[in-house]
């Protein structure tokens, strides 16, 4: 009981890993809560705050475009978050959030004619053409671990194994709640329970992905992503196994219907 009330005392944070279904989260919230006119104008990839949710983006005010809050993961300094916040995160299947990206930075932001919008697809040398020539490059590898480590974008370097575990721990000490994107409705469960924020029951799904854009993704090809993002599916199928205990402590039924139609 003390417990479940001091947690609702903290502020809370959510981590907006980009192309994880994220933006819809924040819409919801933006739907959810009371908040001003300059707010609700305020797109979801860059609102800052809502109620008492601070929100961690992109800071796109960098040209490297990093993480704004890496110090979450770093040993040094992440006592201040676990003092003062709940913490809430999705991270998404490598393969449907790479896809997407390519989605995203090709067609939608015309990284395929060089719009140097396409902050990621315009720094490849050549401009790949397809899925399978975008996942080669090691700048679109394993961009969830770089983003949550305060990397820039398209960083070619590769995570380490250190790396990697300085973010597990964490996840499990401060600790991060943690769902996925294609566990929606869990998440969203996850968060109710541990703020008492009452969420509304329609969603609007946001930065979805025209279907024509949609591609069909073979096994063989499934597979070559999953190798060349090896952190990145490592850290999904850590939470994917966090989010299947949570599931069996949960009493609440939030329903996010049409999960195949999720495209973000």
């Amino acid at each position: 009981m003390f417990s479940s009330i001091f947690k609702r005392a903290k502020k809370n944070v959510f981590i907006h890993i980009p192309k994880s279904g994220g933006s819809t989260f924040v819409g919801l919230l933006k739907d959810s809560i009371k908040i001003n006119d300059s707010q609700k104008k305020t797109p979801t990839h860059l609102i800052e705050s809502i109620g008492n949710i601070d929100i961690k983006h992109v800071d796109f005010k960098k040209i490297g475009r990093p993480f704004k809050a890496p110090e979450i993961f770093d040993e040094n300094k992440k006592d201040n978050y676990k003092r003062k916040y709940n913490l809430f995160m999705l991270v998404r299947n490598p393969v449907d959030r790479i896809s997407s990206e390519f989605t995203f930075q090709f067609h939608i932001l015309n990284g395929k004619n060089g719009n140097s919008n396409a902050a990621i697809i315009s720094r490849l040398i050549p401009i790949p053409r397809s899925l399978s020539e975008y996942i080669k490059h090691p700048e679109t590898q394993d961009y969830q671990c770089k983003f949550l480590l305060g990397r820039k974008i398209a960083d070619p370097e590769p995570i380490t194994e250190i790396e990697f575990k300085t973010l597990i721990k964490a996840i499990d000490e401060l600790p991060i709640y943690c769902g996925t994107t294609d566990a929606y409705s869990s998440f969203l469960n996850l968060f109710q329970e541990t703020t008492s924020i009452r969420l509304n029951s329609k969603i609007t799904i946001r930065k979805k992905s025209p279907k024509e854009y949609k591609e069909n993704i073979g096994e063989k090809l499934k597979q070559r992503i999953i190798e060349l993002n090896h952190y990145d599916k490592k850290l999904y199928d850590y939470v994917k196994n966090l989010v299947k205990e949570q599931n069996s402590r949960s009493t609440n039924e939030y329903n996010f219907f049409d999960p195949e139609e999720f495209v973000v």
